[in-house]
């Protein structure tokens, strides 16, 4: 069973799934109805009308209605689309059961605790017939599917049929006509008749009953009350359940309707039960807490699957797919009981798939579909998929298989070898099991042929070479077999945790773990390379195995042959199957829709699907697919949209070009790809509004095309900022014509200013002083440095005092005695020291910046893009502009060509453009007042501004008419500008090539790789916790980096130091002489007594022997043992602290035991006699005189000086005479063992253990997964490749 959707609420009393649209409705105990998107997992809408309990629900087949039936006696007719309810038909005396919509009439079935059953017309609101006849609650009822029948179940333990022959035939005859009189007969009769038609329907019903509607059947054999009754779709069958716990299977004839079989296993009440849509199955429910499925033929329970804590009340099935959902006490799930995924394999050529427990080969060239032969089949519990079903345990906490019936199971996937013509099937029955076809190459395709099947237990069989397959045995083994199905080999699984192998090409296979997909070599037993990945499904190789795409539940990851992540999608709805096109597109479907995935990440959708479809292959513009029912099928699809965006991305412009003039693409949609890609200036092509046209050629740097839609906007906002992009690019005429029509006089004087155009300036200032504007021009004549101009100004603006003061400030004494003020006004003194503030002196003339022309060569084809697709680089969407030479137009290699006259700035090609179109022309007028609306603004402004027309090469009386180009721009020969400069592309910094030739973690941490380099080492080490490493790690990446000075103003040059070892490889400071070093300081330190010094140096060596990079294997032996060496005293120093502790504690126990382990740290021998010396004194100190005596003479077995030895000796004679110890520890040394980590203990020989994959420190097996004490780094008990510090490790 396999579970889609699940809620939590109150208890869930009702169920309906709408016939079209991935919805359901549920109704509550509370009395609310909620609508929910089972797909997406969305609640859309809540109702909630109804007071009480809502038990009855259901939607209308063609309408946007649903009605509701509830405890408050109303049954409501719902608008979904008007999200409210439209009318209460009233009636009915007590709670509501059940209602249902007729599928061809407008009528309403509602079954009530008032022990009637009630048939109503919704159009006009009416009750046609009262079904009475029951004598309890009625809590079922519906309409048959094709016939006038309706069944109804109740609490009085029978269940009855009733015929709505009449009924139907009262309602479609016209009013009138035929029958609608009496037709005879007299005295009571037609009393009665007339009488019944004078009344209204519901009257007439309530009074007289429905003579329309008669009892057909009463099936009577449930010895307590019947629950539920149901019609099956297709047979005469109807399936029945109640609280005596049974389920009661009836079939009806003509004449009669008998008891067929029963159904038993339920342990408590039989809430409801449903013929399954599709298959021979019946599904149940119960309040014993479990749903069961039945073997509808044989009359067995198959599976039953139970949940702890909630009863089950209402099944509901949906009418065209296999979709199941059931309502209990704390919500409600829907589920489906088998995978509907058909086992597929496809070829370039041809599909091999299953179907009806037949091989199929479907030609793709010519559409022949042939069986190849007949499956035996595998047996289980349910028709369909067995995964489906067993996959239910981890949503009800427990499944029964009850056995009994024996039906086929659906295979899993797929896995076929062209060469040998054989089929590997999988199974998930009996944990996974396959089945290995191999078909004679001489026999011919039909259905007849017979082929037995080689059987074996295993997941995930896929063939691994010509004549070997694997498949994966309990997650630890990989086991390889040959066609005869004996195994070859047996490869240990390299992947902690693996579930799930895939095809990965001959020799290699793919394993899954919950976290990681992983690439293992079958030859060299490792793993080549790994991704993060969570719950991948499905795996989809490209034809040339050079890209893969790993499907999960709601991800898609694209990816390298090496597992490099090229792309990620999230999907909100599930993904169901994808395929590689011919062009390196991927096609993938969801439940809805089909998408594509371009290589860089690029995704959109191709279209929508009506009914969900796997993908087999993708041929030019059409779909191969199979259907949930594995029916092959050929869908056409329109590919512009990735078309047109792969041709982009592949810089094939001129196809890009041919699409655009013979395509029509979708605007909106090409317009903001574009715009986000960075290729604003095609964007151009498909934009008619000039808001937009003018926004995008903003972006484009495109000032021509801006400044001419500008124009046709003529807004502030846009002058403003078209002026900002044309000062970017130098163009000083725009910038100028802009801040006229937004009469900016500030901006534009400071302009004037940065120019050095001091006759505009002044005549800005005699504009600004007609417009009285005395601020404007008192700052105009500091920036021309006319103080006596200044002087006038303060002096108009009644500011004589301070125009006084500027005067006798710049020496103009006659001027400011002129100034003639109010009387007794104090003049200001100017200070004694001043500085004369000189105007700036222009260095450059006033004219527009000269631009590099580009050409970007569009119309020829990137070389790059030859052949087959390459990987995708780190910016697909480089500038057009920096293409390399190779991609320059012809023409502009030709002598012949010439530039532009003036050096203005070079307008933005368009590639795409069969002709620029002539710059308008922009009138002297213009320039001056005209464009300011003042009259007395009038500047002498130059005429070629940009806009203006070219003027004519034969001003001069040469005759000559304008030359242009194929671009439609107009040349000058005065000036030869035919050699274009097209920037190089930019090469491989030094860092990248660093990291993509640096194998080693020392050498991606000097690259700056940090990422790369913590993802090898917890593969190499089993590294989980880089904290500690930080400082070590940024030593290593500063010290092949440098820096020298460099001239003033100007940044530092950075220098790179590169190692010795190799071309393209970082320097590591990290070397055996500084380990070597770095050793000895941490001895000296140990021999001095500094124990707290010692163990940060060792501790830190320890730390750096996973960076350190040596040449030789010699070197990596010596890294090695020294690794050992540093392990050894860090525990001992950690002994060492734990002792101390203990000592101050008074805890003599715990000091003799720590004391005792200390001696047997693999030390150097002067230090480990410091240790049994220490330990010896800490044993006579505390009263162990065995333990003493044993420190003693090993003491002497290690050759001490004389004086250590002589004490030792006084130590054995004193302590044979006092042979006992204070205190009892667990300490043996008589015995082997290694030191417990986890709990400093001694951990002795046969005890289970494991240990660090980088220090190989010793731990319990309670400790596994935790991070070790003495490293700090790596995780205990992981799986882990071993510490490669060298490259000759790897050859």
């Amino acid at each position: 069973m396999l579970t889609k959707f699940e809620t939590k609420s109150n208890r869930v009393k009702g169920l309906a799934f709408h016939p079209k649209r991935p919805w359901v409705l549920s109704t509550l105990h509370s009395g609310s109805i909620q609508l929910w998107d089972y797909r997406m997992g969305t609640l859309i809408d809540r109702f909630e009308e109804h007071e009480g309990p809502v038990r009855g629900i259901d939607f209308h087949p063609t309408q946007p209605l649903f009605v509701s039936g509830g405890d408050d006696y109303k049954i409501k007719i719902w608008n979904y689309k008007l999200r409210r309810c439209l009318f209460t038909l009233m009636g009915h005396l007590d709670y509501i059961r059940t209602v249902y919509f007729h599928k061809e009439h407008p009528w309403i079935v509602s079954a009530s605790d008032d022990q009637t059953v009630r048939i109503w017309n919704w159009q006009n609101r009416s009750c046609l017939a009262v079904l009475t006849g029951h004598n309890h609650y009625v809590m079922c009822a519906s309409f048959h599917p094709y016939e006038d029948l309706v069944v109804s179940a109740a609490l009085d333990q029978t269940l009855r049929v009733w015929d709505l022959s009449a009924l139907r035939q009262k309602s479609v005859k016209a009013p009138g006509g035929p029958g609608s009189s009496s037709g005879g007969g007299g005295g009571l009769e037609g009393m009665s008749n007339s009488m019944r038609s004078q009344l209204p329907a519901a009257v007439n019903a309530d009074l007289f009953g429905s003579s329309e509607v008669t009892v057909k059947y009463v099936l009577e054999g449930h010895s307590r009350g019947v629950n539920w009754a149901q019609f099956h779709p297709t047979l005469p069958l109807i399936i029945s359940g109640a609280d005596d716990r049974l389920i009661k299977l009836w079939r009806m004839s003509e004449t009669k309707a008998w008891e067929v079989d029963v159904f038993r296993g339920h342990f408590n009440n039989v809430s409801c039960v449903m013929f399954h849509p599709k298959l021979d199955l019946v599904i149940s429910n119960s309040e014993d807490k479990t749903i069961r499925v039945w073997d509808l033929n044989r009359r067995t329970c198959l599976y039953t699957f139970r949940r702890d804590s909630d009863r089950f009340w209402i099944l509901a099935v949906h009418p065209t797919l296999n979709l199941i959902a059931s309502g209990h006490d704390s919500g409600m799930l829907v589920f489906k009981l088998e995978r509907e995924r058909p086992a597929f394999n496809a070829l370039s050529d041809r599909l091999i798939y299953v179907k009806d427990r037949y091989a199929r080969a479907l030609d793709f060239d010519n559409g022949r579909d042939t069986p190849m032969f007949a499956l035996a089949g595998k047996q289980g519990g349910a028709s369909g998929s067995g995964s489906g079903l067993d996959s239910m345990m981890g949503d009800f906490g427990g499944m029964v298989s009850s056995g009994g019936a024996a039906r086929p199971i659906k295979a899993r996937s797929m896995s076929y070898n062209a060469q040998e013509n054989a089929i590997l099937l999988n199974y998930d029955a009996e944990g996974g099991s396959y089945e290995l076809y191999v078909v004679p190459k001489g026999s011919g395709s039909g259905g007849e042929n017979v082929v037995e099947p080689r059987r074996g237990f295993g997941s995930c069989a896929v063939f691994v070479g010509r004549n070997r397959f694997a498949s994966l045995e309990q997650g630890k083994t990989v086991v390889v077999r040959d066609l005869h199905n004996e195994v070859t080999k047996r490869v240990p699984v390299m992947l902690p945790g693996a579930d799930m192998m895939y095809v990965a090409g001959p020799g290699f296979v793919l394993l899954r773990n919950e976290e990681t997909v992983a690439m293992q070599d079958l030859q060299q037993r490792k793993i080549t390379a790994q991704v993060s990945a969570s719950s991948v499904r499905y795996v989809v190789w490209s034809e040339d195995m050079n890209r893969v795409a790993l499907l999960g539940k709601h991800v898609l990851l694209i990816c390298s042959r090496k597992l490099e992540v090229l792309a990620t999608i999230h999907e909100s709805i599930r993904i169901k199957s994808a395929a590689w096109d011919d062009s390196g597109v991927l096609l993938y479907t969801t439940l809805n829709h089909l998408k594509y995935c371009l290589p860089n990440g690029d995704n959109g959708i191709v279209s929508t699907l009506e009914n969900t479809i796997y993908i087999t292959r993708v041929r030019g513009p059409a779909v191969c697919y199979l259907d949930r029912e594995g029916n092959p099928g050929l869908m056409p699809i329109d590919p512009s949209e990735f078309t047109f965006k792969l041709l982009l991305l592949r810089k094939r412009y001129d196809d890009v070009k041919r699409m655009i003039a013979e395509s029509r693409l979708p605007g909106q949609a090409i317009i903001a790809y574009l715009q986000k890609k960075g290729f604003p200036e095609v964007a151009l092509h498909f934009v008619r509004d000039e808001t937009t046209r003018f926004a995008l050629a903003v972006d484009s740097g495109s000032v021509e095309v801006a400044l001419e839609s500008a124009k046709v906007l003529d807004r502030p906002d846009a002058w403003n900022r078209l002026a900002d992009v044309a000062l970017a690019q130098g163009n000083v005429d725009v910038v100028e014509m802009c801040l006229q029509k937004t009469k900016s006089l500030e901006k534009l004087a400071f302009l004037y200013v940065l120019l050095g155009d001091f006759e505009r300036l002044r005549k800005m200032a005699q504009i600004a002083e007609n417009a009285g504007n005395y601020m404007a021009v008192f700052q105009i004549m500091m920036y021309l440095g006319d103080y006596e101009g200044m002087t006038r100004v303060l002096a108009s603006c009644a500011q004589v005092p301070l125009g006084k003061l500027c005067a006798r400030s710049h020496g103009l004494d006659e001027l400011a005695d002129e100034l003639v003020g109010e009387e007794g006004a104090s003049i200001p003194h100017a200070p004694q020291q001043q500085q004369l503030m000189m105007p700036p002196i222009p260095i450059g003339a006033s004219e527009n910046w000269p631009l590099l022309q580009i050409s970007r060569g569009m119309f020829k084809r990137d070389p790059n893009s030859q052949g087959e697709f390459e990987e995708p680089a780190l910016d697909y969407y480089e500038d057009a502009a920096t293409f390399a030479e190779s991609e320059r137009d012809g023409f502009l290699d030709d002598e012949n060509y010439v530039g532009r006259k003036t050096a203005t700035a070079a307008p933005v090609l368009d590639p795409f453009a069969k002709e620029l179109e002539q710059q308008a022309a922009t009138s002297k007028a213009e320039g001056g007042g005209g464009g300011w609306g003042d009259d007395d603004f009038d500047l002498d402004l130059p005429v070629d501004l940009p806009g203006a027309a070219a003027p004519s090469l034969g001003a001069e009386g040469d005759g000559l008419e304008p030359q242009e180009d194929e671009y439609g721009r107009v040349a000058d020969t005065e000036t030869d500008h035919s050699v274009y400069y097209v920037p190089p592309k930019a090469g491989v910094g030094i860092e990248a090539r660093w990291t993509r030739s640096s194998k080693l973690p020392g050498e991606l941490v000097a690259a700056g790789a940090f990422d790369e380099a913590m993802k090898l080492l917890a593969r190499q080490v089993g590294a989980c916790m880089f904290g500690p490493m930080k400082e070590i790690m940024s030593s290593v990446y500063l010290g092949c980096r440098g820096a020298t000075p460099a001239s003033m103003n100007t940044r530092s040059n950075a220098l790179f130091v590169k190692s010795a070892l190799g071309p393209d490889r970082p320097y590591c400071m990290l070397t055996l002489p500084f380990v070597k070093e770095r050793f000895s300081a941490g001895a000296q330190l140990f021999t001095q007594g500094k124990f707290s010094d010692a163990l940060a140096v060792f501790a830190k060596l320890l730390l750096c022997i996973p960076l350190v990079v040596v040449g030789t294997m010699e070197d990596v032996n010596e890294v090695k043992a020294t690794l050992g060496l540093c392990r050894e005293y860090v525990m001992g120093l950690l002994l060492e602290q734990q002792q101390r502790k203990a000592k101050a504690d008074g805890n003599a126990a715990a000091q003799m035991q720590l004391s005792a382990l200390f001696t047997h740290c693999k030390l150097a021998p002067a230090h480990a006699q410091l240790t049994l010396r220490a330990a010896m004194g800490a044993a006579y100190s505390t009263k162990n005189f065995i333990f003493a005596s044993g420190f003693a003479r090993r003491l002497l077995d290690s050759s001490p000086k004389p004086d250590l030895a002589a004490s030792a000796r006084k130590m054995i004679q004193f302590c044979d005479q006092n042979m006992s110890n204070a205190c009892e520890i667990d300490y043996d040394d008589r015995r082997d063992f290694v030191l417990n980590m986890g709990t400093l203990q001694p951990l002795y020989t046969g005890s289970p253990r494991d240990e660090c994959p980088l220090c190989a420190a010793q731990y319990s097996p309670e400790f596994k997964s935790t991070v070790c004490v003495v490293c700090k780094v790596a995780k205990v008990g992981a799986s882990a490749e071993g510490l490669r510090i060298s490259t000759v490790q790897m050859r």
